[in-house]
Protein backbone atom coordinates (compact mmCIF):
# COMPACT_ATOMS: atom_id res chain seq x y z
CA UNK A 1 0.00 0.00 0.00
CA UNK A 2 2.92 2.35 0.65
CA UNK A 3 4.12 1.95 -2.91
CA UNK A 4 0.64 2.53 -4.33
CA UNK A 5 0.08 5.54 -2.07
CA UNK A 6 3.21 7.26 -3.38
CA UNK A 7 2.83 6.19 -7.02
CA UNK A 8 -0.71 7.62 -7.11
CA UNK A 9 0.04 10.79 -5.13
CA UNK A 10 -2.18 9.65 -2.29
CA UNK A 11 -4.69 7.87 -4.56
CA UNK A 12 -5.38 11.08 -6.49
CA UNK A 13 -3.80 10.33 -9.87
CA UNK A 14 -3.56 7.27 -12.06
CA UNK A 15 -1.06 8.68 -14.52
CA UNK A 16 2.47 9.94 -14.16
CA UNK A 17 2.76 13.61 -13.33
CA UNK A 18 5.06 15.04 -15.95
CA UNK A 19 4.29 18.67 -15.11
CA UNK A 20 7.81 19.57 -14.08
CA UNK A 21 8.25 23.12 -12.86
CA UNK A 22 12.01 23.31 -12.36
CA UNK A 23 14.54 22.40 -15.03
CA UNK A 24 17.00 21.18 -12.38
CA UNK A 25 14.55 18.54 -11.11
CA UNK A 26 13.79 17.31 -14.64
CA UNK A 27 17.51 17.08 -15.37
CA UNK A 28 18.10 15.13 -12.14
CA UNK A 29 15.31 12.66 -12.90
CA UNK A 30 16.06 11.63 -16.48
CA UNK A 31 19.31 10.97 -18.29
CA UNK A 32 17.63 11.73 -21.63
CA UNK A 33 17.54 15.41 -20.66
CA UNK A 34 20.82 16.84 -21.91
CA UNK A 35 21.27 19.99 -19.83
CA UNK A 36 19.37 22.79 -18.11
CA UNK A 37 18.63 24.57 -21.37
CA UNK A 38 17.18 21.35 -22.79
CA UNK A 39 15.11 20.87 -19.62
CA UNK A 40 13.76 24.42 -19.89
CA UNK A 41 12.75 23.82 -23.51
CA UNK A 42 11.01 20.54 -22.64
CA UNK A 43 9.12 22.13 -19.76
CA UNK A 44 7.96 24.89 -22.10
CA UNK A 45 6.65 22.25 -24.54
CA UNK A 46 4.69 20.46 -21.83
CA UNK A 47 4.17 17.01 -20.29
CA UNK A 48 3.66 15.16 -23.58
CA UNK A 49 7.00 16.39 -24.95
CA UNK A 50 8.70 15.44 -21.69
CA UNK A 51 7.25 11.91 -21.76
CA UNK A 52 8.15 11.41 -25.40
CA UNK A 53 11.74 12.46 -24.73
CA UNK A 54 12.45 10.69 -21.46
CA UNK A 55 10.86 7.38 -22.50
CA UNK A 56 12.05 7.34 -26.13
CA UNK A 57 13.94 4.24 -27.29
CA UNK A 58 13.59 2.44 -23.98
CA UNK A 59 11.15 0.05 -22.36
CA UNK A 60 10.05 -1.05 -25.81
CA UNK A 61 9.09 2.46 -26.91
CA UNK A 62 9.99 3.89 -30.29
CA UNK A 63 11.82 7.16 -30.95
CA UNK A 64 10.76 10.49 -29.52
CA UNK A 65 8.55 11.37 -32.49
CA UNK A 66 6.60 8.08 -32.23
CA UNK A 67 4.58 9.39 -29.29
CA UNK A 68 5.14 6.13 -27.41
CA UNK A 69 6.55 7.90 -24.37
CA UNK A 70 3.25 9.68 -23.85
CA UNK A 71 1.05 6.68 -24.68
CA UNK A 72 2.98 4.38 -22.37
CA UNK A 73 3.83 6.86 -19.57
CA UNK A 74 3.47 5.74 -15.97
CA UNK A 75 -0.09 4.52 -15.50
CA UNK A 76 -2.26 3.02 -12.81
CA UNK A 77 -1.67 2.12 -9.20
CA UNK A 78 1.99 1.19 -9.72
CA UNK A 79 2.67 3.45 -12.70
CA UNK A 80 3.20 0.77 -15.33
CA UNK A 81 5.58 2.35 -17.85
CA UNK A 82 6.79 1.45 -21.36
CA UNK A 83 5.29 -0.42 -24.26
CA UNK A 84 7.06 -3.66 -23.29
CA UNK A 85 5.41 -3.61 -19.87
CA UNK A 86 2.01 -2.70 -21.34
CA UNK A 87 2.36 -5.61 -23.76
CA UNK A 88 3.53 -8.18 -21.20
CA UNK A 89 1.04 -7.27 -18.50
CA UNK A 90 -1.76 -6.85 -21.03
CA UNK A 91 -1.07 -10.36 -22.32
CA UNK A 92 -0.97 -11.74 -18.79
CA UNK A 93 -4.33 -10.22 -17.81
CA UNK A 94 -6.04 -10.56 -21.19
CA UNK A 95 -6.38 -6.83 -21.87
CA UNK A 96 -5.31 -4.95 -25.01
CA UNK A 97 -3.14 -2.47 -23.08
CA UNK A 98 -0.88 -1.64 -26.04
CA UNK A 99 -3.86 -0.77 -28.22
CA UNK A 100 -5.77 0.88 -25.36
CA UNK A 101 -3.24 2.24 -22.84
CA UNK A 102 -5.93 4.25 -21.05
CA UNK A 103 -7.18 0.94 -19.61
CA UNK A 104 -4.13 0.98 -17.35
CA UNK A 105 -5.20 4.41 -16.08
CA UNK A 106 -8.81 3.40 -15.32
CA UNK A 107 -9.11 2.47 -11.60
CA UNK A 108 -10.97 -0.87 -11.94
CA UNK A 109 -8.68 -2.28 -14.62
CA UNK A 110 -5.66 -0.53 -13.11
CA UNK A 111 -6.10 -2.69 -10.02
CA UNK A 112 -5.85 -5.89 -12.07
CA UNK A 113 -2.83 -4.49 -13.92
CA UNK A 114 -1.09 -3.46 -10.69
CA UNK A 115 -1.59 -6.85 -9.05
CA UNK A 116 -0.18 -8.65 -12.09
CA UNK A 117 2.77 -6.24 -12.31
CA UNK A 118 3.44 -6.73 -8.57
CA UNK A 119 3.45 -10.50 -9.08
CA UNK A 120 5.64 -10.27 -12.19
CA UNK A 121 8.26 -8.38 -10.17
CA UNK A 122 7.98 -10.90 -7.29
CA UNK A 123 7.32 -8.12 -4.80
CA UNK A 124 5.39 -10.25 -2.31
CA UNK A 125 8.53 -12.04 -1.10
CA UNK A 126 10.12 -8.65 -0.38
CA UNK A 127 6.94 -7.42 1.31
CA UNK A 128 6.96 -10.51 3.53
CA UNK A 129 10.45 -9.45 4.66
CA UNK A 130 9.32 -5.83 5.09
CA UNK A 131 11.85 -4.75 2.44
CA UNK A 132 10.27 -1.54 1.19
CA UNK A 133 13.61 -0.41 -0.30
CA UNK A 134 13.81 -3.56 -2.41
CA UNK A 135 10.25 -3.10 -3.59
CA UNK A 136 10.95 0.55 -4.42
CA UNK A 137 13.88 -0.53 -6.63
CA UNK A 138 11.66 -3.02 -8.47
CA UNK A 139 8.72 -0.65 -8.88
CA UNK A 140 10.44 2.69 -9.43
CA UNK A 141 14.03 1.94 -10.38
CA UNK A 142 17.51 2.49 -9.00
CA UNK A 143 17.07 6.20 -8.21
CA UNK A 144 14.82 5.21 -5.30
CA UNK A 145 12.49 8.16 -5.90
CA UNK A 146 10.31 8.74 -2.85
CA UNK A 147 11.88 5.93 -0.82
CA UNK A 148 11.32 7.69 2.51
CA UNK A 149 7.73 8.53 1.64
CA UNK A 150 7.10 4.95 0.51
CA UNK A 151 8.47 3.57 3.77
CA UNK A 152 6.42 6.00 5.85
CA UNK A 153 3.24 5.15 3.91
CA UNK A 154 3.96 1.43 4.31
CA UNK A 155 4.37 1.83 8.07
CA UNK A 156 1.09 3.77 8.26
CA UNK A 157 -0.72 1.03 6.32
CA UNK A 158 0.79 -1.70 8.52
CA UNK A 159 -0.29 0.18 11.63
CA UNK A 160 -3.88 0.33 10.37
CA UNK A 161 -4.00 -3.33 9.39
CA UNK A 162 -2.22 -4.68 12.44
CA UNK A 163 -4.54 -2.87 14.84
CA UNK A 164 -7.71 -4.19 13.22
Amino acid sequence: MGQVFVETAGFTSFEEDLNYKTPQRLLEMFRAVRDLKDAEALIARGPEAIANRVYANRLGNGPEDSGDGWWYRGSGYLQLTGQDNFWAIGLAVGMPLVEKPDLARDPPTAAVVALRFWDSKRCSALADRDDSAGITRLINGPKMVGAKERRAATLRAMEVWLTQ
